[in-house]
């Protein structure tokens, strides 16, 4: 190799190894960790007299888990459906308007399921013969803080 250029690298080296080191680190800070956890299902064209007449009702029911739930505290959402089936066909006021209706699902459901942190409960009722209007409820139901 010629001098020239053996002496130009040196140099380079030389530059380069004598500057600060100078590089970026990305720390990645991991986020909280809270765990968030939700399920839902439907109740399809579920039949129901109250009021005074038949309505159909679509029922939409979602809940969050307490954080950090073992497996065997996990419920099968069968038997959420089957709980609100057997509250709405045994339902004891017929006079109750669909909020009031609501708020039950979602306080029998919460207390039932120790796992749930939240429930939310959306009772769609179809026009009927005295109402013809779609109209809808929705709750939301959690355990308090304390």
């Amino acid at each position: 190799m010629n001098k020239l250029l053996l002496n130009s690298i040196g140099i380079i080296l030389f530059t380069v190894v004598s500057l600060p080191a100078v590089y970026s680190q990305t720390v990645s800070t991991p986020r909280n960790g809270l765990l968030v956890e939700e399920f839902s299902f439907v109740l399809k064209d579920f039949k129901i007299d109250h009021q005074g007449e038949n309505n159909v009702l679509n029922i939409s029911i979602s809940f969050r888990y307490k954080p950090n739930i073992t497996k065997a505290e996990y419920p099968d959402f069968r038997w959420l459906a089957k709980d609100v089936e057997t509250l709405l066909s045994n339902y004891p006021n017929e006079d109750d308007y669909w909020e009031i209706v609501n708020k039950q699902v979602t306080a029998l459901l919460l207390k039932k399921y120790p796992a749930l942190a939240s429930v939310t409960c959306e009772l769609k009722v179809d026009p009927s013969r005295n109402v013809p209007y779609s109209r809808a409820s929705r709750v939301t139901r959690e355990h308090s803080s304390n």
